[in-house]
């Protein structure tokens, strides 16, 4: 959970609006750019997770009392919307109107992917996390690691991209004998699966190894309806599509011993003992070199695909804290409160631009 306005504010329509600014290679390019519209996304399990988009004027001052500026790129390589590794910072203003006291909740990070010129008068801004430099900047040749799992994190990040480590990870030795594939977000993943761990983005755009989620949440947000609450819908959906019950994690490293764990769900609906049947993943890395490894790998890759068996979509007041892996309780009436994991989020940044809409991942 982010650091920002309190409740009592958020449920009070408070005077909000996104201050995005422009950066390259360390130099501002922009303090202010004006948007008409956008979204912040992100989804646990989309690649580079976390997705940004603008909308635009074409011409507009950057602040008040500024001549109007053309926010169409064009041939300009140093343009704040250009797609020459221009980064856009994100972060939510809020102003309580009962006090005038103001938050400022960091969003994010995000690299310019493309823009478009619709010939109305607008620019179309598509942006993404940093994670997709490690996607875009493959390796030339094939390396072996030479250290541990933190020191090959660091080593397989793009050039300048930092890379931090949760307390509980415990660092162990990288297997010498394998090799890394030339795509560095697998292989950075790789390292996620296997420790295990979650691998994320935080808001300066830099790699964060998470520890794994705990097998019961301790809410950090509480969403409820009525009289000072955010909450505005909260329907449920349900789905068995890729949510295995059985997860097999082995080594891939032919030079040793084969290395195996199994998890699986023994109780409750998904039990592989009742009429869900059986629903298997299977997957191998070569950093797994002992049974306890394979074992932990297996049950944080069963958790992490049996928590969203249960979806819980919601739509709320804009609140810039949530992100991804917030536990969070959702109470809808009299209804008993559901309990569970933020698993997508989908923030406005403009005070027009509607609701807030998350996904909540439950185990039941």
């Amino acid at each position: 959970m982010r650091d920002g306005a309190p409740d009592e504010v958020l449920a009070g329509s408070p005077v909000w609006w996104a201050r995005v600014t422009s950066w390259l290679g360390g130099q501002i390019l922009a303090a202010q750019i004006p948007i008409q519209s956008g979204r912040v996304t992100a989804k646990a399990d989309r690649e580079v997770i976390e997705e940004l988009s603008l909308t635009v004027p074409r011409f507009a001052a950057p602040a008040p009392g500024d001549d109007a500026f053309d926010w169409r790129p064009g041939g300009d390589a140093r343009h704040p919307l250009a797609r020459f590794g221009q980064q856009l910072d994100v972060s939510i203003v809020v102003e309580s109107v009962v006090t005038s006291q103001v938050w400022e909740t960091r969003i994010g990070r995000y690299q310019v992917k493309s823009w478009d010129d619709d010939d109305e008068g607008t620019i179309s801004v598509k942006a993404e996390s940093l994670l997709a430099r490690p996607r875009d900047d493959k390796m030339l040749t094939l390396v072996s690691p030479v250290g541990s799992l933190m020191t090959e994190a660091r080593r397989l990040a793009p050039a300048g991209m930092g890379v931090s480590f949760d307390s509980a990870l415990v660092d162990r030795p990288c297997p010498p004998a394998m090799s890394w594939s030339k795509n560095r977000l697998e292989n950075l993943q790789e390292i996620a699966n296997a420790w295990p761990a979650l691998l994320r983005v935080d808001s300066w755009g830099q790699i964060r190894y998470r520890a794994p989620l705990p097998e019961i949440p301790n809410p950090v947000i509480r969403l409820k309806d009525g009289e000072g609450g955010t909450l505005i819908s909260a329907p449920r959906a349900d789905s068995r599509v890729g949510v295995p019950n059985v997860v097999v994690a082995s080594t891939g490293n032919t030079s040793g011993a084969d290395v195996q764990g199994v998890a699986a769900l023994t109780s409750g609906p998904m039990s592989i003992n009742g009429d869900y049947g059986v629903v298997t993943k299977e997957w191998s890395s070569s950093l797994l070199e002992t049974e306890a490894q394979a074992e932990a790998a297996a049950r944080n890759m069963l958790e992490a695909g049996s928590r969203p068996a249960q979806s819980v979509p919601v739509r709320l007041a804009p609140d810039p804290r949530v992100e991804i892996d917030d536990p969070i309780s959702v109470a809808r009436g009299d209804d008993p409160p559901l309990w569970g994991w933020v698993t997508a989020w989908d923030l406005p940044l403009t005070a027009d631009g509607g609701d807030m809409r998350i996904d909540v991942g439950v185990s039941g």
